[in-house]
């Protein structure tokens, strides 16, 4: 159900996203439920490449690894047809990409 709820939500965020790489460029869409003045944002690539080196020098090794990885999606999306966000916890950073394709052959876009 947590998967289906997270997906609407994708979905929903699509467009938001492909304004804010229109703007300012390749990036992700961060949500951080737990923060109470950011909850959401948008890192472009300068700004992630900024958030690995300080996950590095606090050595959150694998927040920094997420982040590298999505670097890596983030340079080579085609907003058009893909929309990539983290979703951040206390514990944890979770990649997600949201293919808009796969919802167009289930006839929801």
């Amino acid at each position: 159900m947590l998967d289906l709820i997270v997906e609407r939500i994708l979905f929903d965020m699509s467009d938001f996203y492909q304004k804010f790489f229109a703007i300012e460029g390749p990036g992700i869409v961060v949500y951080a439920p737990q923060s109470k003045e950011h909850s959401m944002f948008y890192l472009n690539t300068q700004q992630m490449m900024d958030a690995v080196n300080d996950f590095s020098n606090r050595q959150l090794d694998e927040m920094a690894d997420v982040m590298r990885k999505s670097i890596a999606k983030a340079e080579s999306a085609d907003p058009r047809k893909v929309s990539l966000f983290l979703i951040q916890d206390e514990e944890s950073i979770s990649l997600y990409e949201f293919k808009k394709e796969e919802f167009k052959t289930l006839g929801l876009v």
